[in-house]
C-alpha cells in the first residue's frame, strides 16, 4: 500500500502583492499528517502577514472543477509568519490537522511585490 503524499507544487505563482490578499490554490489533505508552505518574496516594502485556513465543506467534482467553494478558517499557528522586507522568504508547518482541505493566505498591509509559494506533504 503506498503512503499518500503531496509532492512539492507551486500554490502560488507570481502572487501580486499589490492585491489585498493572495490565495493559493486549495489542496485536499486527506491521510496526510503533516504540512509544509516554502514562501519567498520580493517587491517593494511588502508587509502583511500569511496564515493558513481549512475547511471541511470545500469539494471538487471528478473533473477537478469546485464543487462546493466551502466554508474556511482560519487556523491558529504557533508563530506567525509576517511578510517584511524588499525580498524574503519563509516557512509554515501544520502538523496533524483533521480537515478535508487546506489553503495559504496572504493578507496585505503595506507595499506591492511578488509571491510565490510552494506545499509539501507526507504522512509520519
Amino acid at each position: 500500500m503506498s503512503r499518500p503524499i503531496i509532492r512539492p507544487n507551486q500554490v502560488i505563482t507570481n502572487g501580486d502583492m499589490s492585491q489585498a490578499t493572495i490565495i493559493s490554490k486549495p489542496n485536499i489533505i486527506d491521510n496526510i499528517s503533516l504540512i509544509s508552505y516554502d514562501i519567498s518574496w520580493s517587491g517593494t516594502s511588502p508587509v502583511g502577514v500569511m496564515s493558513v485556513q481549512v475547511s471541511n465543506t470545500y469539494s471538487l467534482n471528478v473533473d477537478g472543477t469546485v464543487n462546493n467553494a466551502g466554508n474556511w478558517t482560519t487556523l491558529t499557528l504557533s508563530a506567525a509568519t509576517n511578510v517584511s522586507g524588499n525580498t524574503g522568504n519563509g516557512g509554515i508547518d501544520v502538523d496533524v490537522t483533521g480537515f478535508y482541505a487546506i489553503r495559504l493566505v496572504y493578507t496585505k498591509t503595506s507595499g506591492t511585490g511578488t509571491m510565490n509559494a510552494v506545499v509539501n506533504a507526507k504522512v509520519t
